[in-house]
């Protein structure tokens, strides 16, 4: 495995956190098995098997997509992940094709909103910008009559990953 991967001690690899110090910038794209965080910028596409952070100071601009996404800095573009988490200190403008989103008070979201349901191939639309100051509710009701397609989303500033 690379020098930013871990080795364990019986000579296997083992995910690692991949860093992009503060004052690096990257344009391009990125494929990775492990974890990583962005404290400089990146511009691109970053695919992840699991999580990305983009720290205070860290700036995005393109397609993000991994399990886990924690923002305190700054994303343009778009999002695709089971969980998005917009900290106080997080701006996200753009498009999130998400299962769980969670913006705390100070947290932005300006953009368009896909809601996924697990299990569920085809994401549900929703359009909104927030700046969430307390828990918001939004809920996006079919008027059909297939009452399971009900989607509904809580916002829970208390909520940390």
């Amino acid at each position: 495995m690379g020098f930013l991967g871990r080795v364990s001690k019986e000579g296997g690899d083992q995910p690692g956190t991949t860093v992009v110090a503060g004052g690096t910038k990257i344009v391009g794209d990125l494929q990775l098995s492990d974890d990583f965080h962005l404290d400089g910028s990146m511009e691109g596409r970053l695919r992840s098997s699991l999580n990305v952070s983009v720290g205070v100071n860290g700036q995005f601009d393109g397609e993000i997509e991994a399990k886990k996404v924690m923002i305190s800095g700054r994303v343009d573009g778009t999002i695709d992940a089971e969980r998005l988490e917009i900290v106080s200190t997080g701006r996200v403008t753009g498009e999130i094709k998400v299962t769980e989103l969670v913006i705390e008070p100070g947290g932005q979201f300006s953009g368009t909103s896909q809601i996924k349901e697990a299990g569920e191939s085809a994401p549900r639309q929703l359009t909104h910008t927030s700046s969430a100051q307390q828990p918001t509710e939004v809920n996006d009701t079919d008027n059909g009559s297939d009452s399971d397609k009900d989607a509904s989303l809580r916002v829970d500033p208390s909520i940390a990953v």
